[in-house]
């Protein structure tokens, strides 16, 4: 996929005003605050892109009439949300995977219940909440996902419509328009709005304490790991993300040097740490194995392999889809030049070294907290190539149909395992990967 913002849906950032309310200090603000907020705002994020962006001549954009341009329409913006859009929009122009603006927290949380993932060139429903309204509605796992408040879908702009919805205009309600066996249907569906607190103080213990909790519940929900033998000497390895422990990764490893073959499952893994990854690639090279070269300004540098051990020498299939990103691609990359088999869908292209800065707007005691992601350095894998905007190409495609994720089936994991000789069924190997 490559993670470019369509022209169209900057218009929309910049065009209307949020549906829900944007926290700025717990009270109501006039227009010309916002209006002053925001272009503090925008004077802080030119300074960062200047000083951090990995390329210094912006891809040939003219970054300071981007910058011109979006302080001349917020001192005529007519909401805070279209404020919020000429920002997001400095950031979407550059057209890359890692820079964005991050606003400020909503008063109003607003969950949709339900959520689309792309398999080859669709998006499918692929989870609806327990008595939720999108199931009440007539949403069904595996529909095809056409368009969403408005907005159609691609692989080149769903992950901008996503930030829209959940960022930057989260609706009360979305209109989608779905498909399944040739009949089209369009439906509403009513959002869950909960209010959160308008004013958190990190320096009050009790409020650092529930910002402390509620992150900790957070990742506690989180898929984790898991290894499994799918029979003598053939493991799976479900590796989730890059957040886990060195000493995690060599407890990993443990299994993985009893095993001859391994199927490791980055489907749905976005990434994460570049050191953990290199303690991941340790466990499949020798150790100062190339893996990634780092190209910033000015600098260049190649990160290497960690000595975790005697390296797997064994066969090695890697499972990923349009959810594998950053870390998750590097390493089936490596693994593919290593000659390792890639199956399931081409990965998601998001591969750029990101830096992020908070970031506080406003005069006096009150403040609003918001940040930048600025990608601050370019990444290319040992062949020279680079993923950004392009992906992994799995050595075979193999997809999942709309009637697999609605039974939860998994095809992918079952091809995997009959190309070494096992036979699983494909409701056990859908447990494996989702459970």
């Amino acid at each position: 996929m490559r993670p470019v913002a369509s022209r169209w849906i900057v218009r929309a950032l910049v065009s209307c005003s949020l549906t829900v309310g944007l926290a700025a200090s717990g009270a109501a603000q006039s227009l010309a605050v916002d209006r002053q907020r925001g272009l503090q705002m925008l004077d802080q994020i030119r300074e960062d892109l200047v000083e951090h962006y990995y390329d210094p001549g912006f891809h040939g954009l003219d970054l300071e009439a981007l910058v011109d341009r979006a302080r001349q329409r917020i001192g005529q913006a007519q909401s805070l949300g279209e404020i919020f859009g000429l920002l997001a929009g400095v950031c979407l122009d550059l057209k890359d995977s890692h820079t964005i603006f991050l606003p400020p927290q909503r008063v109003q949380d607003v969950h949709y219940g339900w959520s689309w993932r792309y398999v080859g060139d669709r998006a499918l429903v692929d989870s609806i909440e327990d008595g939720g309204d999108a199931r009440e509605h007539g949403l069904r796992v595996g529909d095809t996902v056409l368009d969403v408040a408005g907005y159609p879908l691609t692989r080149a702009t769903e992950r901008v419509v996503r930030y829209l919805l959940t960022s930057l205009r989260p609706q009360p309600q979305l209109v989608v328009t779905a498909e399944r066996d040739g009949a089209r249907r369009t439906v509403t569906i009513p959002s869950r709005i909960r209010k959160r607190r308008a004013r958190i103080d990190l320096d009050n213990e009790l409020d650092r304490h529930a910002a402390e909790m509620q992150e900790a519940m957070a990742y506690a929900e989180r898929p984790r790991p898991k290894q499994e033998w799918l029979a003598p000497g053939v493991l799976y390895w479900r590796l989730t993300d890059f957040y886990d422990d060195p000493a995690t990764v060599k407890k990993s490893g443990e299994k993985l040097r009893r095993a001859s073959r391994v199927v490791l499952d980055l489907r749905d893994n976005p990434g994460g740490s570049a050191g953990v990854l290199l303690h991941v690639a340790g466990l499949f090279a020798p150790p100062g194995t190339p893996v990634v070269r780092i190209v910033a300004r000015g600098t260049e540098s190649t990160l290497v392999t960690e000595d975790v051990g005697v390296p797997f020498t064994g066969t090695v299939a890697v499972l990923v889809d349009a959810r594998s990103g950053s870390s998750a691609e590097i390493l089936a990359r490596l693994l593919q030049l290593r000659g390792a088999r890639v199956i399931g869908d081409r990965t998601v292209g998001a591969v750029l070294k990101a830096r992020l800065l908070k970031h506080a707007a406003g005069d006096g005691d009150i403040k609003v907290l918001y940040a930048v992601i600025v990608a601050n350095s370019d990444v290319f894998v040992p062949d020279g190539s680079r993923l950004e905007g392009v992906g992994v190409q799995p050595d075979v495609v193999a997809l999942p149909t709309p009637d697999d994720l609605e039974k939860g089936l998994d095809p992918v994991l079952v091809q995997a395992a009959s190309s070494f000789g096992v036979t699983i069924d494909s409701q056990r190997a859908g447990r494996l990967s989702r459970q």
